[in-house]
């Protein structure tokens, strides 16, 4: 039985840790702090494989230059970080077109269509999470905005995702009466679902360790043990750890390991922020996504989370209290009570992403036995089962049944 080192335990490195077991393999996760923790917890927990549009896309770049100035936008470039960012945005500035665009959201649609199916194994294997399947709920002030919107959406049919249902301001009131008076439009999509992230990490790590899974904490990795082509142990904090195959999943910090084992991953660090409001005032039923503000809320059996923003800093949990309060007024034009409740919690996390938006998926160039499974932006939960379970099959036995080939990191 091949014993395998997955470093990061969020969800990526558990459900690829759940995947190696379930195929035979013996498996050891190793994180430099606690397992399920970092930006594996804090957002907002979505199952949403119809989002499938990588973050480059047509006209961004423009945008990007206005959003510059303002540290109150979705996407937000800290000037003083250009610097060390330009390498890594003059890429991301070549995947702006419709070209790479439409290719991104073939490969990530066809990832995600086993989401659903993957998540429900999980469920049914006895692992222990909260889990809503009511839909998501998007929110627009204007019609111009739903239409932009549904164009994406309706590329999904072929994928074979539920089309999305156009509804009105009034229908909207109905369906959600928490929602401002004033939208003009909105689309559900009954097929998506969310789960309490924080359930699920507690409820993998826990299903794992029943399974024989070693889940070593506050374990950092300071350098690796290379024979020729191949990684034979990891230096760590307390001593090695010897593997036959190792994993890079540390998210954010995934391009740090790589360069480790002689290769530059270009993965940077997108800042994500949300507010979680304890035993909240609000009734909501639906996931909701706020229309221009990019915002996503999340109704948690006894919360409601307000989660979104992208900050190119470079790897820091410094929180900006003027990303805060501009999720704070976003929310506010979309659902005006959203920030009434028994407490509330503020979150900063590092979202991993690459130039071109699409996650990355494979084995490493450099060395033979050295995988990766990292850079899925803003789709970690969506898309981690489906990479878990591409991964083992691809370490176990030498392929996927998953075209990985948009996902290899020798693309870089």
């Amino acid at each position: 039985m091949p014993r395998i080192a997955i470093i990061g335990g969020g969800i990526i490195g558990l459900l690829s840790a759940y995947h190696l077991r379930k195929r035979g393999a013996d498996v050891i996760v190793i994180d430099k702090g606690k397992a399920g923790q970092a930006c594996s917890v804090g957002n907002a927990g979505w199952l949403v494989p119809s989002i499938a549009g990588p973050l480059p896309s047509p006209g961004l770049t423009l945008k990007s230059i206005k959003w510059l100035l303002r540290p109150d936008s979705p996407l937000y470039i800290k000037p003083s970080a250009i610097p060390r960012l330009l390498g890594w945005l003059w890429q991301f500035n070549r995947h702006c077109n419709l070209k790479d665009y439409e290719a991104g959201f073939h490969a990530v649609a066809t990832l995600g269509r086993t989401t659903m199916s993957l998540y429900d194994e999980l469920a049914a294997d006895g692992v222990a999470f909260e889990m809503d399947q009511r839909g998501l709920l998007f929110l627009f002030h204007t019609e111009t905005e739903m239409r932009a919107v549904l164009d994406d959406l309706r590329k999904l049919e072929q994928y074979g995702y539920t089309q999305p249902t156009e509804l009105s301001g009034r229908e909207l009131q109905e369906k959600e009466p928490a929602v401002a008076a004033d939208l003009v439009a909105g689309l559900l999509l009954e097929g998506d679902r969310y789960v309490q992230p924080e359930t699920l990490c507690a409820g993998l790590a826990a299903s794992l360790r029943d399974a024989g899974v070693e889940i070593r904490e506050d374990l950092a990795v300071r350098e690796v043990i290379r024979n020729g082509e191949r990684v034979t142990a990891l230096v760590c904090s307390d001593g090695q750890v010897q593997a036959d195959t190792f994993v890079i999943a540390a998210g954010a910090w995934s391009g740090r390991l790589a360069e480790l084992c002689g290769y530059d991953l270009p993965v940077q660090a997108g800042k994500g922020y949300s507010i979680t409001i304890r035993n909240p005032s609000v009734t909501v039923r639906h996931m909701l996504y706020l229309g221009d503000a990019k915002i996503g809320c999340t109704p948690f059996r006894d919360a409601f989370r307000i989660a979104g923003s992208m900050e190119l800093s470079g790897v820091n949990l410094t929180l900006d209290r003027k990303r805060v309060l501009a999720l704070e007024r976003a929310v506010q034009r979309y659902v005006p009570n959203a920030l009434a409740g028994e407490s509330r919690e503020e979150w900063v996390g590092m979202r991993p992403i690459t130039p071109d938006g699409l996650p990355v998926i494979g084995r490493l160039p450099s060395c033979s036995n050295v995988y990766v499974a990292t850079g899925h932006a803003v789709l970690g939960v969506t898309l981690a089962p489906s990479t878990g379970a591409a991964l083992a099959e691809l370490i176990l036995e030498g392929r996927s049944e998953t075209d990985l080939r948009p996902f290899d990191p020798g693309r870089f």
